[in-house]
C-alpha cells in the first residue's frame, strides 16, 4: 500500500511538472511570435514614415502572420490609400472589427477613417436582417466571392464600378439579386430568403400498377362466402349432433317419444341438450346461407374494369319460424 502511494504522488509530480513545461513552452512561443511582430512592426513603420511603402508592405504583412494587431492593419491601410483604396477600405474595416473584439478605444476613430473614404468610392448597400447574420451556415457571395461576416453588419461594400451579383445561401433557402456599385448613387438590396423549390417530378417515374376495379369487391365476396359455407358446415355439423341426440332420446322412450315408457325427469336434460343443438344448428345454417348468398352477391356483382360501380345494399330478414335476405341495388 505504501509502495503504491509514493507511486502515485510521483506519477503526479511527474504530470505537473510536464504541464509546466509545455505552459513554459507555449509561453516562449507565443512571446517569440509577439516580439517578432513587434519587431516587424517596427521596420515597416520607419519605412512607411521614410515614405517607402514598398518595402514597408512586406514588413507589415509578416508582422500580421506572426501576431494579428490593429496598428500594423492601419499601417497597411496608410500605405495602400493612395494606390488601392478599395482595399485600404478593407484593410480598415478589418481593424475596426479587431478592435470593437479587442475592446480598443481607436474603434471609432477607424470606423470614421472608413467612412470618409468610402465616399471616395463605387459602393453599394446590402442589408441583412440579424437574425440571418446570426445564423452559422449563413453565406453571402458577391460575384461568387463569399463575404467575411463583418461586412455584414454595417452592410457597405466596396467595388468596381458597376453591376455586381449578389447570392445569399441558407439551409434549404436561397436569394440572389443583381446590384449598382456607384459614387454618387450607390445601389441597395435586401436578402429575402425564400425557401428552396422542390424538384419537378421526374415524368419517367413508373407508378405503381393500380388494383383492377372491381377486385376489392371480389375479394370480399370471397371472403364472405368461405365464411358462409363455415357457417353451413358447422350447422351440419350441430344438426348431425341434434339427430342423434333425438335417435338416443327415442330409443330410452322405447322407440316412441310421444308414447315414453322411461321414468318421468329422466330425460329432461338430454330433451334440453337435443333442443339447444338443434337451435344452434338451426342459427348455423342460417347465417351461413346468409354469409354465401352475400358473398355471392358481392362477386357476381362486382363491377369489371369498363363497367360502371353499381351500388348494393344486402338486408337480412330473420323470422320465429323461417329467414330470408332481401338484396337491392343497381349494378
Amino acid at each position: 500500500m505504501r509502495m503504491r502511494v509514493v507511486v502515485g504522488r510521483a506519477t503526479l509530480a511527474c504530470s505537473a511538472l510536464l504541464a509546466c513545461v509545455l505552459s513554459s513552452t507555449a509561453a516562449r512561443a507565443d512571446t517569440a511570435s509577439h516580439e517578432r511582430a513587434v519587431a516587424l512592426f517596427d521596420e515597416g513603420g520607419k519605412l512607411l514614415e521614410s515614405g517607402h511603402c514598398d518595402t514597408a508592405i512586406p514588413k507589415l504583412r509578416e508582422s500580421l502572420e506572426a501576431e494579428s494587431s490593429v496598428g500594423a492593419r492601419l499601417a497597411l491601410a496608410a500605405c495602400f490609400e493612395a494606390t488601392d483604396p478599395q482595399n485600404a477600405w478593407r484593410i480598415l474595416k478589418e481593424a475596426a472589427s479587431l478592435a470593437a473584439t479587442n475592446r480598443d478605444d481607436r474603434v471609432v476613430a477607424i470606423e470614421a477613417r472608413a467612412s470618409t473614404l468610402e465616399k471616395t468610392l463605387p459602393t453599394f448597400r446590402v442589408r441583412v436582417p440579424t437574425a440571418l447574420v446570426d445564423e452559422a451556415q449563413f453565406e453571402l457571395r458577391v460575384d461568387g466571392k463569399p463575404v467575411d461576416k463583418f461586412y455584414l453588419r454595417s452592410g457597405v461594400f466596396t467595388a468596381a464600378a458597376g453591376p455586381h451579383q449578389l447570392e445569399a445561401t441558407a439551409p434549404m433557402r436561397h436569394w440572389s439579386a443583381t446590384v449598382v456599385a456607384d459614387v454618387k448613387a450607390p445601389g441597395q438590396a435586401r436578402v429575402a430568403m425564400e425557401p428552396d423549390g422542390c424538384p419537378p417530378p421526374r415524368s419517367d417515374a413508373i407508378a405503381p400498377p393500380s388494383e383492377p376495379v372491381g377486385s376489392s369487391r371480389r375479394a370480399l365476396g370471397l371472403t364472405i362466402g368461405g365464411v358462409g359455407v363455415a357457417g353451413l358446415a358447422t350447422g351440419a355439423v350441430f344438426g348431425v349432433l341434434a339427430l342423434n341426440k333425438r335417435n338416443d332420446i327415442q330409443a330410452a322412450c322405447g322407440g316412441n317419444i310421444g308414447s315414453c315408457t322411461a321414468p318421468s325427469g329422466s330425460l329432461d336434460l338430454d330433451k334440453q341438450s337435443e333442443r339447444t343443438t338443434a337451435t344452434a344448428s338451426t342459427v348455423a345454417f342460417i347465417g351461413g346461407a346468409l354469409a354465401l348468398v352475400g358473398g355471392g352477391v358481392l362477386y357476381f356483382t362486382a363491377p369489371s374494369p369498363t363497367s360502371r360501380t353499381g351500388q348494393l345494399r344486402i338486408g337480412p330478414q330473420i323470422g320465429q319460424k323461417d329467414a330470408s335476405v332481401s338484396v337491392l341495388g343497381t349494378w
